[in-house]
């Protein structure tokens, strides 16, 4: 635990922050510096969207072979989403904030879609499971074995 020295803006108002996480669903509390408390959390979901690399930058390794032919692919800035009709895993143009496109990375190491959970409080801790979300996985029932390739699709744990 580090400390720093620190002197009040206004010594004649009462010794209180307020801490906020900014985001799409902030989150603020407000703490007494006098009587610092483990009990006060903030929570905050850090979604993440899955990427294809080559289309934000236009830089590719050497090894790697082109996406496309056409120029603008490589700045076409391509994540994984979800299509609510049909459920299939698909490369779609990034829009900032659609659940559809949002994941989490459950402690169990899968990728859950945001998308096709209920919405809840983020300023409560998540009561959600690992049995309650929609992660990523492959259609196939094994892994790839004989140079085919499996479309992604969202499954139950």
């Amino acid at each position: 635990m580090t400390s720093l020295d620190y002197a009040w803006d206004e010594p004649v108002l009462p010794p209180f922050i307020m801490v906020t996480v900014k985001g799409a669903g902030s989150s603020e509390i407000i703490c007494s510096m006098n009587d610092l408390q483990d009990s006060k959390q903030l929570y905050y979901e850090n979604f993440i969207y899955i990427a294809a690399a080559y289309t934000f930058s236009g830089l590719q390794e050497p090894s790697v072979r082109p996406v496309a032919s056409n120029k603008d692919a490589a700045y076409a800035e391509l994540v994984l989403d979800v299509s609510p009709k049909t459920q299939r895993v698909v490369l779609k143009k990034k829009e900032p904030g659609k659940r559809s496109q949002l994941w989490r990375m459950m402690g169990t190491g899968m990728l859950c879609h945001e998308g096709s959970s209920v919405p809840h409080n983020p300023h409560k801790p998540s009561p959600r499971s690992v049995d309650s979300c929609m992660i990523l996985d492959i259609a196939g029932l094994a892994a790839v074995t004989d140079n085919r390739y499996e479309p992604l699709m969202l499954r139950k744990p």
